[in-house]
């Protein structure tokens, strides 16, 4: 490019040194020299001698003298040079203009040249670069031959540098192909690299399958030099049963590890994969299914007497092979979770794919994992099951239900999730993927799946034996002499409480919560009572929801039925003694105070107990027990026989359109839930203790007040009527008062006997203190509406400061 500049340049200078002088006469030649001596002269001059020869020269034409006038001649001359000028001049324009045209021309062309050779030199680099990118993308096209001599070669190792390189290889060449399927051949020499691969893969199988069998040979040679099997805590058994193979783990796991990393998304890798974790957990199980069972039978013969310390030793026996399994499993597979894939290990087969497709082989190796775990945990099942279902006593069925439910499945077991999983608490993103976790993340899957269904099989029993008991043991309770000695044993407890409070008056305020909480301890309980607390609280921790709830119905109502029987004796006995009402009193404080003991003791099982494992009996819902009320169906089908008049009325009185729209079925809902059992009774014996209570002291002046209002409402002069004469009304005001001072601090000593509790008895004597004080205060109206001031006098009703002074001392 310098080099044509410099050219042109050149060119220029040339031309127009050439062309100064072009046809234009030298100043230093002698021709002409007349004509160069004018040279010098102004063109201002010349202009004005030239105008003044030319008038000279019209002047003197006229006379003749043009030709004799040598100024003429001169004038004549110069113009004649003035037209060789012109000429002159016209002439180098022309060919000044034909350079200057040859020039643009000869310019044009040189850079038409130049940008041709920029265009050449362009294209020769782009030639040059696509034959560079065709020798790069035909390195893809002729791997397979050197890939493929080297796999059958023979002598290929598999954790070797080499073998990572070859697999490498395979999947850079498939990635390339498979991104331009457009290529010429590209398919078939997909399926040349697939070979390769196939080739691969088979050899990674073939050296993991030689490395396990080799374990396990070793092992079993170890064992027959031995000639005894021994249980899985002896430590030369452990050491042989894991040694052995974690001496080989690191080989399988190299050689798996570097397919994975490039091929977890493979289905031919899967595969092989599969074939490995299925080759392993059946090596394994071969090996540890006779150590498995020989310590079973070892803790069955040393815990023979106990089935909950077999129990225990058991699932403690199982959770250390669930753990000692998984640990040995982390050494030969890869679990997800435990370690991030390098940046290169996108599948070259796949497109990137979901969390749940990219994990499923890891999820399908876990659940053969807990399926291997499973058939360990099957041994010790068939062997606890017959132990449980043959077992008659409801504690010890209980116990073998709260060690399996709560120590094992929601203590250890979710102690173990929450120690491998420890973001799961803060990971709310979607309950599908919380699933994942927990499925890919827990070793002990299979141990908890079998322990639920023995923890099923565990409540069925206890359901049955509990329903057993409920109508042996609390409905058909036979009561003895001193379970109804009400309230004889009451008032010994409580004079005892006040010997002890009276002994220990010098050791503070000890004393006197001793006292306080004598009369509430569970031994003054009837034994139904003590009976139903104990078995519910031993129920609620190892049952289902609504299993309990079902349960719980059967013993509230068993223990309620109870409570009323003993109640009846109670009242007989005690009427017999004293009175009637006296007896009901009793019988009903005693009901209304062991249903108060049974609430306030069922009170923790009002909640549906958690999970600590997260959710393992959410699917156990509360259950609700619903009526159908079917009964309506007759009465609207009569009425649709008995309106036979109006089928066919147009109107609102259609039978068969009151007939459509009546509503023939009752749904309604039952009181299933056993606390509202225990409300109801408590509500209905409350009213009847209350109502009994208030008709000790003032029924028959009740009565009384109502047949005199009753009489005042007719057309009678009351003041002639004998029934409600000034003299009657004393009778009876007289006689409810002396009940009232008698009687009320009788009342009030029983239901302190009885309750214990100043709070509860304010709430249950409040109402009988209004229905005696409604009752005076009717008195006092009637007597101030009919009755003059001596009739008043007569009858002496007292005003209702006095009726409440009386309710209110102490």
């Amino acid at each position: 490019m310098d080099n044509f500049e410099t050219l042109h340049k050149g060119t220029v200078q040339l031309l127009t040194a050439a062309v100064a002088t072009y046809a234009l006469p030298l100043v230093d030649s002698d021709e002409r020299p007349e004509e160069v001596d004018d040279e010098d002269l102004f063109e201002g001059e010349l202009y004005s001698f030239l105008s003044k020869l030319h008038r000279d020269d019209a002047e003197n034409s006229m006379d003749g003298m043009c030709d004799k006038n040598d100024e003429v001649m001169s004038l004549r001359t110069c113009m004649r040079r003035m037209h060789a000028l012109t000429e002159r001049y016209d002439i180098c324009s022309k060919t000044m203009d034909e350079l200057r045209a040859d020039f643009n021309l000869v310019t044009e062309r040189t850079s038409s040249l130049h940008h041709a050779c920029d265009q050449m030199m362009a294209y020769q680099t782009q030639i040059a670069a696509g034959a560079e990118q065709i020798r790069a993308n035909l390195y893809y096209y002729t791997q397979h031959e050197s890939i493929m001599k080297k796999l059958t070669s023979g002598s290929i190792n598999i954790t070797g540098q080499s073998f990572t390189q070859l697999l490498a290889t395979i999947d850079e060449c498939l990635t390339f192909l498979r991104a331009h399927m457009y290529y010429k051949d590209s398919a078939l020499y997909v399926a040349k690299y697939e070979q390769c691969l196939s080739k691969a893969l088979t050899a990674i199988r073939s050296g993991v399958l030689a490395d396990l069998e080799a374990s396990a040979t070793a092992v079993a040679e170890r064992q027959a030099q031995l000639g005894v099997q021994n249980a899985y805590s002896d430590d030369d058994t452990f050491a042989l049963l894991y040694g052995v193979f974690a001496a080989k783990a690191n080989s399988v796991r190299a050689a798996l590890s570097v397919a994975e990393q490039r091929f977890a998304n493979v289905a031919e890798f899967e595969s092989m994969a599969a074939d490995c974790h299925r080759a392993y957990f059946s090596i394994r199980q071969q090996l540890l299914t006779p150590t498995v069972q020989k310590t079973i039978e070892q803790l069955l013969s040393h815990h023979a007497d106990s089935s909950c310390a077999l129990t225990r030793s058991g699932c403690a026996f199982l959770l250390r092979l669930c753990d000692d399994e998984f640990r040995l499993y982390k050494q030969f597979f890869s679990v997800a979770g435990e370690e991030k894939s390098s940046p290169r290990s996108r599948s070259s087969s796949e497109p990137p794919s979901s969390l749940k497709t990219v994990l499923a082989p890891f999820i399908a190796s876990l659940t053969s994992f807990d399926d291997f775990i499973e058939s360990f945990c099957r041994l010790f099942y068939d062997v606890l099951r017959p132990i449980v279902i043959h077992n008659p006593h409801l504690e010890t069925l209980t116990e073998l239900s709260t060690i399996l439910k709560v120590e094992m499945i929601e203590e250890r077991c979710g102690l173990m999730m929450s120690v491998l999983n420890p973001q799961s608490a803060v990971v709310d993103s979607v309950s599908s993927n919380a699933d994942l976790d927990s499925n890919v993340l827990n070793p002990r899957s299979g141990f908890v799946r079998v322990m639920r269904e023995l923890v099923l099989d565990i409540a069925e029993r206890i359901f049955y034996r509990a329903v057993l008991y409920a109508e042996s043991d609390v409905a058909n309770y036979q009561p003895s002499p001193g379970d109804l000695a009400y309230p004889e044993k009451l008032v010994m407890m409580n004079n005892i409480a006040k010997q002890v409070s009276a002994a220990k008056t010098n050791e503070g305020p000890t004393s006197t919560a001793v006292a306080t909480c004598a009369v509430d301890l569970n031994c003054l309980w009837y034994p139904t009572v003590r009976r139903t607390v104990i078995c519910l609280s031993k129920l609620y921790n190892c049952l289902y929801p609504g299993v309990f709830e079902c349960l719980s119905r059967e013993l509230v109502t068993a223990c309620c039925d109870s409570l009323k029987l003993a109640a009846d004796q109670i009242e007989k006995t005690v009427g017999d003694k004293s009175t009637r009402t006296q007896g009901l009193m009793h019988a009903q404080l005693f009901v209304v105070k062991h249903l108060l003991i049974l609430r306030e003791q069922t009170s923790p099982f009002r909640s549906v107990p958690s999970s600590t494992s997260g959710g393992l009996w959410d699917e156990h819902a509360l259950q609700r027990d619903y009526s159908l009320d079917l009964s309506k169906y007759k009465t609207s089908a009569t009425q649709l026989f008995h309106d036979r008049g109006h089928w066919f009325e147009l109107n609102s009185k259609n039978a068969f359109i009151e007939f459509l729209f009546q509503v023939p079925v009752s749904i309604s809902e039952q009181l299933g839930d056993f606390r509202r059992i225990i409300d109801a009774r408590l509500k209905s014996h409350c009213h009847a203790l209350i109502e009994n209570t208030a008709n000790m002291i003032i029924v028959e002046f009740a009565d009384y007040l109502n047949k005199a209002e009753e009489l005042a409402k007719g057309d009678v002069d009351v003041k002639k009527e004998a029934l409600v004469l000034a003299s009657n009304m004393q009778n009876f005001v007289g006689q409810a008062y002396r009940k009232l001072t008698h009687c009320w601090p009788e009342i009030r000593s029983a239901f302190d006997l009885y309750i214990g509790a100043k709070d509860t008895e304010d709430i249950l004597l409040q109402p009988v203190r209004k229905r005696i004080v409604d009752v005076f205060a009717r008195a006092n109206v009637f007597v101030e509406k009919f009755y003059d001031e001596e009739q008043k006098q007569i009858a002496g009703v007292p005003v209702l400061e006095q009726i409440w002074l009386v309710l209110n001392s102490a």
